[in-house]
């Protein structure tokens, strides 16, 4: 009974099994001689063939990342006849070694690839050979790959893509699934995403264009920039210097590829005082209706019954909240913090954003560091006020700035302004948003405001940033570096920066500038950064980006009638 039950069993799963390879046999019949089809015709799946990686922009639309062709050249080693004699005519045209040829194709027995990119007079060259028969197994293969046409320009934050056009770094990396989606069923080529930037490329020339001054005038170890919309949170320019050209990213160093606006942290020194000094404004606990005297040193008494003693340049007399940001005096500020709460003085610090990471997209960044109050000494509140033991980037500065241009709402910084597909479909569009709506109040911004907009004046610290009709808002800062091993700090290892709001009467951009260790004369940021943030001010305005209270009007010839 159960053998037959069996049989039963086997016959059925028989009768399957050839109903199912007899409609196999069938559709290859229909496709091979029905329609006309063959095999061959199926040997590559109908995807697409090739990924056209999408380009990146700036905010005009010029290009920063595109696709482009490029030739290889490479042998079929079995069809070179004299690898001696090839190598010999092909070294010099391609700036290669022929014993390295000769060598390294020697350990392949078929292929070898002598060039991975030619230039184009390279690819002339080694063409017009090939054309009169006198470079036989000698080939050029068609290839696609990236070009960056602005080089050393915004470099770190664009990032690069690997041989395999592949993104690599910065935004190639973080939008890659973007710019080189998977490929489509059914077509030949796939096409990526084109992101616009923020960036403008008119001001991240002004940008570098200074940041190369400073570097022949100071030679820091390194440099880093940002512009920003004031009102918006936009990153119009970033730089990291030193640079490096993803064009030829074999050539550079992992330091040079680092983009420091948002991946390194550092003590911003004096710079910090506008943030401090705004902590305590809103706190307002500390007494400001008696003026602070400043003798040149302050001294104050620790929980523990220590005292420790802050210095500043030189005896800066009775300090007002503006006059201490225009003579930039350490003692009035340490005074005043430690007459404010601990944690609305952190809390202050924090509502702006340092400590915290902002997603822009950029690969890497940070949050900085702004430590627990419970793990404060008794002296960190008052150092802390002057720029010293806490972390921030120079993103986290000059987006902390938007809330006192914007009397105290905190603008959320962004890089990108579009994503859009190869049919023009908008798939993102980046627009400006608050953060926070009130850090603090108005009158606190404006007061920040007045003070740094004296010390652009006649005996302030940022007299160099000031521009003829322009209302210049700046803070400098020179800040020790302490050492990352030891913790303390180098005796010449210096940060000179500057941050500038302008114009201040109606805040558009913020421009921030740090130096690390410059050499020479001087170390003062009123002296390294202050200058270089008022040429690019200057700038500015002749490119129209700024309107000059002193420009003066264009007279029209007589009989020309004057525009309604």
């Amino acid at each position: 009974m159960v053998s037959r039950e069996k049989r039963r069993l086997s016959l059925l799963l028989y009768s399957i099994t050839a109903i199912v390879a007899l409609t196999i046999l069938l559709r290859i019949f229909w496709v091979a001689v029905i329609t006309g089809n063959t095999a061959g015709d199926y040997s590559d799946p109908q995807v697409s063939t090739r990924i056209v990686r999408g380009t990146i922009t700036d905010t005009n639309g010029r290009l920063l990342a595109m696709e482009t062709p490029y030739y290889a050249c490479a042998l079929l080693l079995r069809q070179v006849p004299d690898l001696q004699a090839t190598a010999r005519i092909l070294g010099p045209l391609l700036s290669v070694d022929p014993q390295t040829i000769v060598q390294e194709a020697s350990e392949n027995s078929l292929y070898y690839l002598v060039k991975r990119r030619l230039g184009d007079t390279e690819y002339e060259q080694v063409s017009a050979l090939i054309q009169d028969k006198k470079l036989p197994g000698v080939i050029l293969e068609k290839r696609y790959g990236r070009l960056f046409p602005q080089h050393f320009h915004a470099a770190q934050v664009v990032g690069f893509t690997n041989t395999e056009n592949r993104g690599i770094e910065g935004l190639e990396l973080a939008y890659e699934q973007l710019l080189s989606p998977y490929p489509e069923i059914g077509t030949s080529l796939s096409y990526g995403n084109t992101i616009a930037l923020t960036l403008d490329l008119d001001l991240q020339y002004l940008l570098d264009t200074q940041v190369v001054a400073i570097d022949r005038e100071h030679y820091p170890d390194s440099i880093v920039g940002i512009i920003m919309g004031a009102d918006t949170g936009e990153i119009l320019a970033a730089t990291t210097f030193p640079w490096y050209d993803p064009n030829l990213y074999q050539e550079s160093e992992p330091e040079q590829r680092q983009n420091r606006v948002v991946t390194s942290m550092y003590e911003p020194g004096s710079v910090f005082k506008i943030f401090s000094l705004a902590a305590e404004l809103a706190a307002g606990q500390a007494d400001f209706t008696q003026p602070f005297h400043c003798d040149g040193s302050y001294t104050f008494t620790m929980p523990n019954g220590s005292e420790t003693t802050i210095n500043c340049v030189s005896p800066h007399g009775t300090i007002t909240p503006e006059t201490m940001l225009k003579y930039s005096c350490n003692g009035a500020v340490a005074h005043w913090a430690l007459q404010t709460d601990d944690e609305l003085f952190r809390k202050t610090i924090t509502d702006l954003g340092f400590g915290s990471v902002w997603k822009t997209g950029m690969p890497g960044t940070i949050g900085g560091l702004v430590s627990r109050v419970d793990a404060w000494s008794g002296r960190t509140k008052a150092t802390m006020s002057f720029g010293q033991e806490l972390g921030v980037t120079a993103l986290q500065l000059a987006t902390a700035a938007t809330a006192i241009a914007n009397q105290g709402t905190l603008m959320s910084p962004y890089i990108v302004e579009s994503i859009v597909d190869h049919t023009g479909t908008l798939l993102h569009k980046g627009e400006p948003t608050v953060a926070n709506t009130n850090v603090f109040d108005a009158k606190v911004a404006s007061t920040i405001l007045s003070g740094m907009v004296e010390a652009t004046r006649a005996g302030g610290t940022a007299t160099r940033t000031a521009v003829e009709g322009v209302l210049v808002a700046a803070k400098t800062g020179t800040a020790q570096i302490a050492d990352p091993t030891t913790g303390s700090y180098g005796a010449d290892t210096f940060l000179a920066s500057t941050l500038a709001i302008v114009p201040a009467d109606n805040p558009k951009y913020i421009i921030y500038i740090g130096v690390a260790n410059p050499t020479g004369a001087t170390i003062w940021g009123s002296n390294i950064a202050a200058p270089a943030i008022g040429s690019i001010i200057a700038d500015m305005v002749r490119q129209g980006k700024l309107v000059s209270d002193s420009m003066e009007h264009i007279k029209l010839p007589a009989g020309v009638p004057l525009p309604e």
